[in-house]
């Protein structure tokens, strides 16, 4: 099995491994009370965990009721949007560093954070490389 980042014999890719997470926010939870706690509590917890094995970058996308709304006029009702609150999205240098992380016992701590904004049981993964097309505004390649 090959852990490397990236695809063999393809230019273009980022030589990352990026794991984007679609979350919900628990029921009944407010959408300024998913971003306090998302952004103040679990991500600040999460970060020196993650600095520990190698992040290169962690984010958080928010699609929220005002972002719905905004998208929905724009496209004049006809956005098909995702049933999710927000996107986690990690980029690791590589499959090790993301599997240390998390297997980490203080990367098993977060998780019962989890039950205070989000309902996990809704949690959705996809993790792979990244191709880059345009980056800082540039095309790439």
């Amino acid at each position: 099995m090959v852990l490397e980042a990236g695809y063999p014999n393809t230019t273009g890719f980022r030589k990352v491994v990026k794991a984007t997470i679609m979350v919900k926010k628990k029921d009944g939870m407010s959408d300024d009370d998913f971003i306090k706690h998302y952004n103040n509590v679990h991500a600040q917890m999460a970060a020196p965990v993650l600095q520990r094995h190698g992040i290169v970058t962690y984010s958080l996308t928010y699609h929220l009721q005002r972002d719905r709304i905004i998208i929905q006029d724009i496209l004049r009702g006809k956005a098909q949007l995702l049933p999710y609150d927000a996107i986690c999205t990690f980029v690791f240098p590589d499959y090790i560093s993301l599997a240390k992380f998390l297997f980490d016992k203080d990367s098993k701590a977060l998780t019962s954070d989890h039950d205070n904004f989000m309902d996990e049981s809704q949690m959705k993964m996809m993790v792979g490389d990244e191709y880059m097309i345009i980056e800082n505004g540039e095309k790439v390649g």
